[in-house]
């Protein structure tokens, strides 16, 4: 139903340069959905989420969240909207876990400081942190910081999360810890657009996986659909190489 629709991209098109990193990529995606978009380096699919929220202009197309043009009269609205979970945490250190969770609600959307507090308890909680809320993010590890990241954009109440290759910076180890988190928010039906190199979590937790290349979108669909039997030569040589060194 159009009332489920919550982005709508097409056609956005982005440059450096004059390289084409984007060359017409268009996706809707609808409430509850989990797209992946898988691809090697280079592929766009980075400047793409970036795109999505105006973090890099797109030179063209159109991004809609909600049947609302995202523009630059609305961007910071939109913005707290679109929560972003990075590849590099991008926390205060200088703030504690809980203040770091807790002061977009206050500063961005207007929340009162009592109940931002209580929120930011319940998010940690959520993403397994609960007694983290009085460290700083130094003595926390990678994937725990990823956790508090995580934390903080749910907290925001976001139509959809965008996640950057969250796992990218992180070890074995605690790459699972956060991919955890994030199955569970898929789950949960958290509505969300994860670029990865994860395959695991594509194959179990993407409603969708788009497979790009050089600025195009080559080939889409089910997870079980990519996985067992691509119809793009592409999409099967890059799976293939996936699988043998994972």
């Amino acid at each position: 139903m159009a009332d489920d629709l919550i982005l709508d991209v097409q056609d956005v098109k982005k440059s450096y340069n004059g390289l084409e990193v984007l060359k017409g990529i268009g996706f809707s995606l609808r409430k509850g959905e989990t797209k992946v978009l898988i691809g090697p380096s280079g592929s766009g699919k980075s400047t793409l989420l970036r795109c999505i929220n105006h973090l890099t202009h797109p030179d063209a197309g159109k991004i809609t969240l909600k049947g609302e043009e995202v523009v630059d009269s609305n961007i910071d609205a939109m913005r707290a909207r679109i929560g972003f979970v990075f590849q590099d945490f991008n926390l205060f250190s200088h703030l504690t876990v809980l203040d770091n969770v807790r002061i977009c609600q206050v500063k961005v959307n207007g929340v009162d400081p009592a109940t931002a507090t209580t929120r930011s308890h319940q998010e940690l909680e959520r993403v397994g942190l609960a007694d983290k809320a009085e460290a700083y993010p130094a003595e926390l590890s990678g994937g725990q910081q990823q956790r508090v990241s995580i934390a903080r954009a749910l907290a925001m109440d976001p139509d959809v999360l965008l996640f950057d290759e969250p796992t990218s910076a992180l070890d074995p180890e605690l790459t699972g810890e956060v991919v955890r988190v994030m199955q569970q928010l898929a789950s949960e039906g958290m509505t969300m657009v994860v670029v990865t190199h994860e395959m695991s979590f594509a194959r179990q937790a993407a409603d969708e996986i788009i497979f790009m290349e050089h600025g195009y979108i080559v080939e889409q669909g089910s997870p079980d659909a990519l996985f067992s039997d691509a119809t793009n030569e592409r999409t099967r040589a890059f799976l293939n190489v996936i699988a043998e060194h994972g």
